[in-house]
């Protein structure tokens, strides 16, 4: 089981580092584990937030992962900051619990390295899926 901990990750620049602090661990199944990356904004409410998710699927042969972000634009109008839109991103996955752990870690490699390729960055940033 991992341990809760900031996660570092690139701004769209490939060069600047963006770190999602550690807010709330999990309590156990069904309860989110929560980051925050709170260089975004003084306001709280206007940083992103990042939640996972775990629990046992209805057969108990497997796990449920999901992950969800939610991204606020910020605009600021006459001296005031607002969120203006918010860009929801879900994850989810069900990981088997009776098979080889070995083959479960490269399906979840490759469909992680899938989700940051460039082709599927582009097409989550135009909205259209390629043709």
């Amino acid at each position: 089981m991992p341990n809760m901990a900031d996660i570092t990750v690139k701004k769209a620049d490939n060069a600047t580092n963006v770190v999602y602090s550690a807010l709330t661990p999990s309590a156990g199944d069904k309860v989110a584990a929560r980051w925050r990356s709170n260089a975004v904004s003084a306001i709280p409410a206007h940083r992103p937030v990042v939640e996972v998710v775990s629990r046992d699927n209805g057969s108990k042969d497997g796990r449920r992962i999901q992950m969800s972000v939610k991204y606020p634009i910020i605009q600021t109008v006459s001296g005031v900051e607002s969120v203006i839109a918010i860009v929801p991103f879900d994850c989810s996955a069900l990981v088997p619990q009776n098979v080889d752990t070995a083959q479960v870690t490269e399906a979840i490699h490759q469909a992680g390295n899938l989700l940051v390729s460039t082709l599927m960055r582009s097409v989550y940033v135009d909205g259209y899926a390629p043709t």
